[in-house]
């Protein structure tokens, strides 16, 4: 199975923003993480999707597995740090290692010092995010509390 990363297109953002409804379905099961832009039908909004396309310091991934969508990842520069804003990989293509390589590609296409934050209660992730800065990281690995239900860690690539 071949796994690849690519700059997402203006003409594909669609694609993100319907990845985004499954996404951010799931992440809502999880304390604190209520999106507060949804519609009366159900249908999430994203209020910085156009900025990944107009600013500089944004980034828009789509993840493809053998050529199919299979996630997408969305990177922002603040500051002194990177942060993955959102990541995303369907359901159909976790558990074989591609969100570890998905994420290493991102880091390597942006080396410096990462600030990546995460649901505490989102064991997969935090086990991800660890795995990854324990593995990559160029520093040491600092980890903190951002609020009641979010932690950080932060380390240099």
């Amino acid at each position: 199975m071949e796994n690849t990363i690519k700059p997402a297109a203006i003409e594909e953002k669609a694609i993100i923003r319907k990845l985004l409804q499954p996404y951010l379905t799931e992440l809502a099961r999880f304390p604190d993480e209520n999106p507060d832009y949804i519609d009366e039908n159900g249908i999430y909004y994203y209020p910085y999707l156009d900025a990944y396309w107009q600013e500089e310091t944004r980034f828009p991934y789509l993840l493809y597995v053998n050529e199919k969508t299979a996630g997408f990842a969305l990177v922002r520069k603040d500051g002194d740090f990177w942060h993955i804003a959102e990541f995303y990989v369907l359901a159909e293509f976790r558990r074989h290692g591609r969100g570890f390589f998905f994420a290493a590609e991102i880091f390597k296409n942006h080396p410096g010092l990462w600030k990546i934050g995460f649901n505490k209660h989102n064991l997969a992730s935090r086990r991800l995010w660890k795995t990854l800065a324990n593995k990559l990281a160029k520093s040491d690995v600092e980890e903190g509390e951002a609020d009641a239900s979010h932690d950080y860690m932060t380390f240099r690539v």
